[in-house]
């Protein structure tokens, strides 16, 4: 995280949700030309179950409104330990307008796919958005 904090070129963007001075989530986005990716979105343990995280979404929408926007997640695999909660986040993504984007890809040993909201992308394509934040952006320096 400390690497999208020092983030200077407008590509990484970290926003929380709080309910007056309590904390309910946060998410971590990354721009470039058309595309928002979530890279990271997270709604604390205590919180859920009451629409905060379907009302983040919303709100992206809301600062995004032009852009697609993109999350990626883990595939369900039967014989994973956490299938069920690999099947409930598809499911919510989905309530809220996200669609599968028919993109897979394999990171550290786990396969993930892309959901998408707002517009289509081809694995071209999102690999080359990695590839533009990469070149355009200070977030993998050390």
């Amino acid at each position: 995280m400390n690497m999208v904090l020092k983030d200077t070129t407008g590509i990484s963007e970290l926003y929380s949700f709080m309910e007056g001075a309590t904390f309910l989530g946060f998410v971590i986005m990354l721009n470039y030309g058309e595309l928002t990716h979530i890279i990271y979105f997270a709604v604390d343990d205590r919180q859920r179950s009451r629409g905060i995280g379907s009302e983040a979404l919303r709100q992206i929408r809301v600062l995004k409104p032009e852009q697609t926007i993109l999350v990626d997640i883990e595939r369900e695999v039967p014989e994973a330990d956490n299938n069920d909660q690999r099947r409930r986040r598809k499911a919510f993504y989905e309530r809220n307008g996200y669609e599968e984007a028919k993109v897979y890809y394999s990171w550290n040993g786990e396969s993930y796919e892309i959901m998408i909201l707002g517009g289509k992308i081809t694995s071209r394509e999102y690999f080359r958005f990695w590839h533009s934040i990469d070149e355009n952006s200070s977030i993998f320096e050390n």
